[in-house]
């Protein structure tokens, strides 16, 4: 196992201890992302175990690639304040859970191929959610630093993510061209590892009581 794989590992195991252990502070949508870390912590795991013992992960990336959806979604939707919007993506995970189900039976079997058909438009959606609440966070702002609302960090680390993992996809097929593997790999882990660093600060400033505590 390479070192920046023990790396980010070692980072998703301290950002679900952060999680874990502010459990009874955070607000239903910090619980939501507090597990969400867990669960991709549990399927990195998970996934280096499998590539030894099955030589792929193919599997793991399919079951990540929905779980992290669905969590993430839920998150947005419970930040959401509009009816429609909170419609919308309750929507999205139905629709793109029954588009998980028939891509990995049809188009990418999950047992050989990396769901690239899930990433893009889960990135996409993604994109959109954040634009969303920014614009929320505009027309309804609060009265504390924005640097330590927990919704900023969130909502600033999905739109990295989505982003930055949505041009890394894209220009998969030039990095290969031009033989750029290993630019591939560590712009990979750079992007998962300041996704979950911004996590973290967003659950360790997320705080229920926080009204009450000041």
């Amino acid at each position: 196992m390479s070192p920046v794989v023990i790396l980010y590992l070692v980072l998703l195991l301290l950002v679900s201890v952060v999680g874990i252990s502010r459990y009874r502070r955070l607000t239903i949508p910090g619980r939501v992302l507090a597990w969400s870390v867990v669960a991709v912590f549990v399927c990195n795991v998970l996934n280096k175990v499998w590539s030894v013992v099955y030589h792929t992960n193919a599997p793991i990336l399919h079951a990540e690639s929905i779980t992290e959806f669905v969590f993430y979604s839920l998150a947005f939707y419970c930040l959401f304040k509009n009816r429609v919007t909170k419609m919308i993506v309750i929507f999205s995970i139905i629709v793109v859970s029954v588009f998980f189900c028939l891509n990995a039976i049809i188009w990418q079997p999950i047992g050989s191929v990396f769901p690239t058909n899930i990433y893009l438009p889960t990135l996409s959606l993604f994109t959109i959610f954040s634009l969303l609440l920014f614009r929320q966070m505009l027309l309804y702002p609060v009265k504390i630093n924005i640097v330590k609302q927990s919704v900023f960090w969130f909502n600033t680390a999905m739109l990295f993510y989505a982003t930055t993992m949505f041009f890394n996809l894209g220009m998969t097929n030039y990095y290969s061209q031009h033989k750029w593997d290993n630019f591939i790999y560590y712009f990979w882990y750079f992007i998962l590892c300041m996704f979950h660093v911004m996590i973290g600060i967003a659950l360790m400033t997320d705080n229920q009581y926080a009204q009450l505590d000041s």
